[in-house]
């Protein structure tokens, strides 16, 4: 993903996520050091959410285990519930699409493996994985 790109994907998660209730927040990094940072992580109550954003064309875009062991030791530093995601803005479909990651090793993220952003956004994140609508 071209560096503008990425950046301008990451900007627009931000604001999504600030509107959806989420204190958010870009990490401006090129993440090749090891430390354990995210694209972008955000916190609503008692949730973190720690980032790998990407954008593409395509209808799949492939991440590497580094990127992915670096968001998923994000999340374990802190004593909150931490959720480590992959966001893909597919502009095809001019939407963004969410994979909750659970282990370290390379992935295809794609439209069928993924769920509409805003189905997480409109969410609480429960105990485990279980993800239950919130009801106003």
């Amino acid at each position: 993903m071209n560096k503008d790109v990425g950046r301008n994907a990451e900007r627009e998660l931000v604001s999504i996520l600030r509107n959806a209730g989420y204190n958010s927040v870009r990490i401006p990094t090129s993440n090749s050091s090891g430390n354990p940072l995210p694209d972008v992580f955000a916190v609503r109550g008692s949730v973190l959410l720690s980032i790998e954003v990407k954008s593409t064309w395509e209808r799949k875009v492939k991440v590497r285990s580094i990127q992915l062991d670096k968001i998923l030791r994000f999340v374990s530093m802190f004593p909150l519930e931490g959720h480590a995601l992959i966001a893909v803005k597919f502009k095809s479909l001019r939407q963004w699409r969410y994979f909750e990651v659970f282990s370290p090793s390379d992935v295809v993220v794609d439209t069928e493996n993924t769920r509409p952003l805003e189905e997480l956004l409109g969410q609480v994140i429960l105990q485990g994985s279980e993800i239950s609508t919130v009801v106003s």
